[in-house]
């Protein structure tokens, strides 16, 4: 006889109803399919870093830095001094920083302010705690380009937090700093924190990265899982200049974040800056090209940058996802983010663009 057992009552009450929303599937794409989903690097990671790194010498046996201060201290080196080490913090990946920020700062029926379409993993994250996420859907016929203007005049003091990712995911947009600043400073006299997810953030100039402001209202975030193409490290890193956040940060913060190997290969990555230079160069060569041909072949594509390898992608009347699966392509289904359907897609460049372009090239 099997007992009775009712915990429900005793689970937060947001979660019982929630959904996860997600674009990562735990199904395994076929050998044969352009993979053209996930955001990493097409150009994977700097091979030569690999003959840099000495198992034996990490001493894998015991417990990494509690709180990784050698990298820490890198990324201060990489970044010139616009930060102190006080002000990093390492966690797995950037999804992990948000996942801390989320629990320092949010409670049940707190409103964080955001726009659509963007990053859904953290949407998702927002609504499992029991928040509310608030939105501005950005205009379609104008490529979903950014609206500092919309997202301002929604924004109110009832709101606990702002998310911007930028570059944007899935569009593949930059927004330029001058806006992200504008947004931080109406938010500061709210007394409401901002986020900036740069997890792409390899892919813009430095001088745009929200790292060059100082706000004690602002989080900046940042990964070593796009630009340098190492996500199977999960190493990320937020950045608080504000002592009262940073103080919260503190109460959650967990130490052994990443392994010993882990934070190893990605103090060696930062010296490997040209390995992004040069992969950005490629990425812009190919995405102009699919553009133009994806244009000639009637897609509507987002407003977005050559530099970043995402973009949004869409034809109405179509399950766009199924249209290129059925081409050897695989794309994130566009279902998948808040505020789009099936007749979109999110591709990221392929590191070679003949195969794509031939098997894209058959008619509707």
């Amino acid at each position: 006889m099997v007992a009775f057992f009712n915990f429900r009552d005793k689970v937060r009450k947001s979660l019982i109803l929630f959904e996860r929303r997600s674009y990562v599937k735990e199904e395994l794409p076929e050998s044969n399919l352009i993979d053209c989903s996930l955001g990493q690097n097409p150009f994977g990671f700097p091979k030569e870093l690999l003959k840099e790194i000495d198992l034996g010498a990490i001493g894998i046996g015991g417990y990494p830095d509690p709180y990784h201060l050698r990298l820490r201290k890198a990324l201060v080196e990489r970044w010139g001094g616009l930060f102190k080490e006080d002000d990093v913090f390492i966690g797995a990946g950037s999804m992990g920083c948000l996942e801390k920020i989320n629990k320092a700062l949010m409670r049940e029926g707190v409103t964080v302010l955001g726009y659509l379409p963007q990053f859904t993993e953290y949407i998702s994250e927002v609504e499992a705690l029991g928040g509310v996420y608030d939105s501005i859907m950005l205009d379609e016929s104008d490529g979903f380009r950014f609206n500092s203007e919309k997202l301002l005049s929604k924004l109110s003091k009832e709101h606990i937090l702002v998310y911007i990712d930028n570059p944007n995911n899935p569009t593949g947009q930059v927004i330029p700093i001058d806006e992200i600043r504008l947004i931080v400073e109406r938010a500061m006299r709210l007394d409401v924190v901002v986020i900036v997810d740069e997890a792409y953030g390899d892919f813009m100039d430095d001088e745009n990265s929200a790292l060059t402001l100082n706000y004690p209202n602002l989080i900046v975030i940042r990964s070593f899982s796009k630009g340098f193409g190492l996500a199977g490290l999960r190493v990320g890193y937020a950045v608080i200049k504000g002592e009262e956040v940073k103080e919260f940060y503190r109460k959650v913060n967990l130490p052994f974040e990443v392994s010993s190997i882990s934070e190893e290969i990605a103090i060696k990555a930062l010296k490997y800056k040209s390995f992004v230079e040069e992969s950005r160069v490629l990425i812009r060569k190919i995405k102009e090209e699919m553009i133009a041909s994806l244009q000639r072949k009637g897609f509507c594509l987002s407003y977005t940058h050559l530099d970043v390898p995402i973009f949004l992608l869409w034809q109405k009347g179509i399950n766009l996802y199924d249209y290129f699966r059925e081409r050897g392509i695989l794309c994130v289904k566009g279902c998948d983010f808040l505020g789009l359907n099936s007749s979109f897609v999110r591709v990221r460049v392929p590191p070679q663009i003949e195969s794509f372009l031939e098997r894209v090239g058959f008619g509707f």
